[in-house]
This record gives structure tokens, C-alpha cells and sequence, in this order.
């Protein structure tokens, strides 16, 4: 029994959603994170399967990473979590993405798991689910999503109901903890005590 435990997300799909300019470790390390529970992770992108994205570390161009699936090929029934890591020039050009915007607002639509971290948060104003959210993000956006409706404040890791947001790097621990206590309550797995 305890190897069930040990890899409580077995059977769990997690969408990671992305392109050019994202801020590297907040891929790797929920990826990391999430892949260590079980999970099975996709990389979706509004480019073609095989292609790069450009990961940054702050304003340095840092690794490449390969596209497992166009982001217009993918149905959120297929996935259980999406996950949206920041950097500015990957939600900025996401916004741009139809295709992106509506992969996200459908995916909330289903009441699964949407989570952002950092300036990830901006295309939750797009896809039009910040309205009357609770949130958080890199403190820069603060104005952007009040003035779309949402609730701002300044913590590590926000939820409300689905969504989880966070604001920077320094707080990938609580961030990816809250993405696996979710993706637990989304299967009726979570028996630990709620927060």
C-alpha cells in the first residue's frame, strides 16, 4: 500500500501551457514536481508538435524545450490539471493565441485545476475567468487583474475553488503542494486535513 501512496497522481494528465519567453524553473520544477507524483505531463504550446519554446531565467535566454502537442490539437477532457507558468513574454504572446485563450476558458469551464504562477496569471484575463476571483501573481499585475474584476492579494499561493495562483519563483513549494492537494481533491483521493 505504501507505493500507491508514494505516487499518489498515477493516472492524472496535467496540461502545461506555454511558448517563447517563459520563465524557466516555473516549468521544470511543478513538471519535476508533478511527474515525481505520477503524473503524466504535456508540454502544449500555439506552435507545432516538435518545435521549441525559448525558456528564460529572468532575462536570459536559457533552454529549449520541445512542443509535445499544439495547443489547438488538445481538448481539455483529455487532461486533469493545466498548469501556466509565467515569464512576460510567454503570457503576453499567449494572450495573441485564440487558440491558447480558448484551450484555458474551456478548461475552466470543465471545473478542473487551472493554476498560474507569476505572470501567468494575465491570460486568466483573456479567457475572462479573473472576474470575481480571488488571486494573486507577480505584483506588477496587481492593477491589470483588478481592473478585470479580480480580488488582489499579496500571498505565496491563493485558491479559489479551482484556480490556484502564486507570484513568483520563491514560492514554487507552496505552489506546487496546493497543485497536488488539488489534482487529489479533483479524484476524491485527498484524505489529509484541508487548509
Amino acid at each position: 500500500m505504501e507505493q500507491v501512496s508514494s505516487r499518489p497522481l498515477q493516472g492524472k494528465r496535467v496540461a502545461m501551457l506555454m511558448t517563447d519567453g517563459v520563465e524557466q524553473i516555473e516549468y521544470t520544477s511543478p513538471r519535476s514536481f508533478l511527474e515525481e507524483q505520477g503524473a503524466t505531463v504535456v508540454l502544449l504550446a500555439p506552435k507545432a508538435a516538435g518545435d521549441e519554446v525559448q525558456g528564460f531565467n529572468h532575462m536570459q535566454p536559457a533552454d529549449r524545450f520541445k512542443v509535445e502537442m499544439n495547443v489547438g490539437d488538445a481538448k481539455p477532457a483529455d487532461f486533469d490539471g493545466l498548469v501556466l507558468p509565467g515569464g512576460v513574454a510567454n503570457p503576453d504572446q499567449l494572450r495573441m493565441s485564440k487558440e491558447a485563450i480558448d484551450f484555458i476558458r474551456d478548461f475552466d469551464a470543465e471545473d478542473k485545476m487551472v493554476a498560474a504562477i507569476c505572470h501567468g496569471a494575465w491570460t486568466l484575463i483573456d479567457a475572462g475567468i479573473a472576474t470575481g476571483k480571488h488571486l494573486t501573481s507577480w505584483p506588477s499585475l496587481k492593477r491589470d487583474l483588478t481592473n478585470a474584476g479580480a480580488e488582489w492579494t499579496d500571498e505565496e499561493v491563493v485558491l479559489d475553488a479551482r484556480l490556484v495562483t502564486s507570484r513568483k519563483p520563491d514560492d514554487l513549494p507552496a505552489f506546487n503542494t496546493m497543485l497536488l492537494k488539488e489534482l487529489l481533491v479533483a479524484s476524491g483521493t485527498d484524505t489529509g486535513p484541508t487548509s
